[in-house]
């Protein structure tokens, strides 16, 4: 039997939350985790700043801000165009998905500094 794993350690993370509103941002299970290294790289390429408006909400790893649905196949272009520039965008991919599954359910998405 193997001894129990020790918990990793607590990394900040700049959290989108999937909601209808900011007032249900807390009972939200729907979540993802932007961590410092995806955000800089997403930023070291996300040049220029106007070619990527909506993602430049994001820019403040330590502040919050709102992504409304209406917002959101604009991002998720911006995430498409990004992802080709990276060597392993599976990351990207999977922010995308996210985006995807927000608009699916006609949620806004809200990030949370930690």
């Amino acid at each position: 039997m193997r001894p129990p794993r020790a918990p990793a350690a607590s990394v900040m993370a700049l959290d989108l939350i999937q909601a209808r509103h900011e007032r249900e941002i807390h009972a939200s299970r729907r979540l993802f985790a932007l961590d410092e290294r995806l955000h800089a790289q997403l930023f070291a390429r996300a040049q220029p700043r106007g070619a990527y408006p909506l993602l430049h909400k994001l820019r403040d790893y330590y502040a919050d801000a709102t992504l409304l649905l209406g917002e959101l196949p604009r991002l998720l272009e911006e995430l498409t165009r990004i992802a080709a520039q990276f060597t392993e965008p599976s990351q990207v991919h999977e922010f995308a998905r996210f985006v995807e599954q927000a608009i699916a359910d006609g949620d806004n998405l809200y990030a949370t500094a930690d």
